[in-house]
């Protein structure tokens, strides 16, 4: 060693690294959280900001997961300075901070417009010239941050009690509620996120996926075509809140803006206590402005995994966990976590009416529901897990594979399933089955190799788009009533609330779909059943991505996406959709006719319906769609 220079334990003792980790990493989460939760929607967000949305609490989650980072790292590297004494643990220690400190903010603002390679080389260069020029500093800066931590402990501390979690609510509030009309329902809507309707037994699958809901379908109205408004998750909890077709609501590609009243809201304004538990930790939470109208949503950092998975450093340890292995989404809750949270916050007031949301994420990718049911539809003991967004597995080559992939996707549905029957006998214990109107749907489906397409936002072919609807309030609604007829999620809220008493709400355009089972005069109905769906990859030149529209009625699916020749598939021939009759001549007139309607989006779901005198389903239509068996 060169003489007059200090060895590593006379320039930092373990004490001053481990200070000077914690204030860095500390003063580095400070930032990253701050950057995370205000940046995430603004122009300065790239994938690192907003690949996995983030609540308040990460102000505070992301600089304790800093801070024991940098001083594991630190620890480590001191140990490695003890046995290789060319390895200047102080000089080697500073270099390792600024890198970690400057790469986690350059990463927060620049993987928009760098490549990552490009971040990892600026910070090397960056870090290594601040610590040539104040290593020798080394202790003076240890001592400053031993002052110094006290302070940054002191903002954090202040931030956790400033910053409550997003979602919870307080008795005043639910007090300040006006008081509910007598003999208001409770409304309760069960989001089977991620599928897809053909794969239910109840609409016919082979498998028995749904056994449970095949029995309550015989106590309520069951729609055998509903149809979401969009494939994937965003706009399609949008319009089922709202009422509105994504080109209205606007949340195509990011937040839900407010624009127009959620049923939540509406239903606060009548006395409703109000809640959502979601499982999609992803999209469906606050941070995508579904918080209006709940005032308890439980969402992110609910789980201690889930909280640490979310800041910047912990993210990417998880990305790359994914990709070396099978394994399940951190902090991902299942189905009976959702019920249990939801009973609880029941069992809290009894006093008012409660309108919850809950959303079950266990056959969304990477399908891994709990045991028994991963492996009931397979011979193996652990199909699945192979398709996975964090990974960035979005495609199967070998049909074995798919096979896998459908049979643990399969014994997803078959434990939310379970899972709906579990919760609904809490609510016959209670005596909340005749006061509940339930709601069991989903937002989208998902595709399993049809099409060469799989997992879901790629496309708009029934696969994606067609999902269960199934409505039960014992006593009030007929039992055993079946709808063929095509319907959109968007026409729900409006059905919710024409059951509720009350004056009659105009927030939601409707029509409702009451009709199927009250009989009487039908409504008019558009003559589409609309679906959008505009590309997450930008255009070339800037700008939104190509825009699909989809277009169902009794007879027809129509598609078309911008710049592509457009689709039309017979529905009731063809409901794989393999025969493209765009081209034909039995098809082009029709094609074409649909084609013309596009130029005004509005009027494809509300009147003059683009000029068509014809409505889907006329009044005879109406009651053929109508199937009523006894229960």
């Amino acid at each position: 060693m060169a003489e007059g220079r200090p060895s590593p334990a006379e320039s930092l003792r373990t004490s001053d690294l481990v200070i000077l980790a914690a204030a860095f990493g500390l003063v580095a989460g400070l930032v990253e959280g701050a950057a995370l939760r205000y940046l995430q929607n603004g122009p300065l967000a790239g994938a690192t900001i907003n690949s996995f949305l983030v609540s308040r609490g990460v102000v505070f989650v992301a600089p304790l997961v800093d801070a024991a980072l940098f001083v594991v790292l630190v620890l480590l590297l001191r140990g490695l300075g003890l046995r290789i004494r060319v390895l200047r643990a102080d000089i080697s220690a500073v270099f390792l901070l600024f890198f970690l400190l400057i790469f986690d903010w350059l990463s927060l603002v620049l993987d928009r417009v760098m490549d990552p390679l490009v971040i990892v080389i600026l910070s090397v260069g960056i870090s290594a010239a601040l610590a040539r020029g104040l290593w020798k500093r080394a202790p003076r800066m240890a001592r400053l941050a031993r002052v110094a931590l006290p302070a940054l402990a002191t903002v954090l501390a202040i931030g956790m009690i400033a910053l409550p979690a997003e979602g919870s609510s307080t008795a005043e509030e639910t007090a300040r509620l006006p008081r509910p009309l007598p003999d208001s329902p409770n409304v309760l809507i069960i989001v089977l996120d991620t599928v897809r309707a053909d794969h239910l037994s109840l609409l016919g699958y082979e498998r028995a996926t749904t056994l449970n809901l095949e029995h309550l379908a015989g106590q309520g109205v069951l729609f055998e075509f509903g149809i979401s408004t969009s494939s994937w998750t965003l706009p399609a909890h949008a319009s089922l809140l709202t009422g509105r077709f994504p080109f209205e609501h606007g949340a195509e590609l990011h937040a839900y803006d407010g624009r127009f009243p959620t049923l939540g809201e509406v239903l606060e304004t009548r006395g409703y206590r109000t809640a959502a538990f979601s499982a999609n930790t992803f999209y469906f939470t606050p941070q995508n402005g579904f918080g209006r109208g709940f005032l308890r949503f439980d969402g992110l950092l609910t789980s201690p995994a889930d909280a640490l998975s979310r800041p910047f450093y912990s993210r990417e340890f998880v990305t790359l966990y994914q990709e070396a292995s099978y394994s399940d989404l951190p902090g991902r809750k299942h189905a009976d976590q959702i019920n249990r949270d939801f009973l609880g916050w029941l069992r809290r007031d009894t006093t008012r009416p409660f309108f919850a949301v809950l959303n079950y994420f266990d056959a969304h990718a990477p399908y891994l529901p709990p045991a028994p049911y991963r492996a009931r539809f397979s011979s193996r003991p652990d199909p699945g897990g192979i398709l996975n967004y964090v990974a960035d597995r979005e495609t199967l080559d070998k049909p074995a594979e798919v096979r896998d992939e459908t049979d643990a996707y399969d014994g997803a549905i078959a434990y939310e399933d379970a899972q709906v029957e579990s919760l609904l006998a809490a609510l016959r214990q209670s005596g909340l089955d005749s006061k509940t109107i339930v709601l069991v749907t989903s937002d989208h489906g998902e595709f399993l190799g049809e099409h060469g397409l799989f997992l879901h936002r790629n496309a708009l072919y029934l696969e994606g788009i067609r999902v269960p609807v199934l409505l039960l309030w014992p006593g009030h609604l007929p039992a055993g009533v079946r709808v063929a007829a095509p319907v959109s999620i968007a026409a729900l809220p409006a059905t919710l609330m024409e059951l509720i008493p009350g004056p009659r709400e105009t927030s939601f355009p409707g029509p409702s779909l009451a009709p199927f089972w009250a009989g009487g005069a039908p409504p008019v109905f558009p003559p589409f059943v609309l679906s959008e769906l505009v590309d997450r990859h930008p255009a070339p030149h800037g700008g939104e991505g190509p825009r699909t529209e989809s277009l169902l009625t009794a007879e027809w699916h129509f598609l078309y996406t911008q710049n592509q020749p457009p689709q039309l598939f017979d529905r009731r021939a063809d409901l794989r959709e393999q025969n493209n009759l765009a081209a034909t001549p039995e098809g082009r007139p029709i094609a074409q006719r649909i084609m013309s309607c596009l130029a005004d989006r509005s009027h494809l779901v509300h009147p003059p319906f683009c000029g068509l005198s014809e409505v889907v389903p006329a009044p005879a239509a109406l009651s053929a769609a109508v199937n009523r068996s006894n229960p």
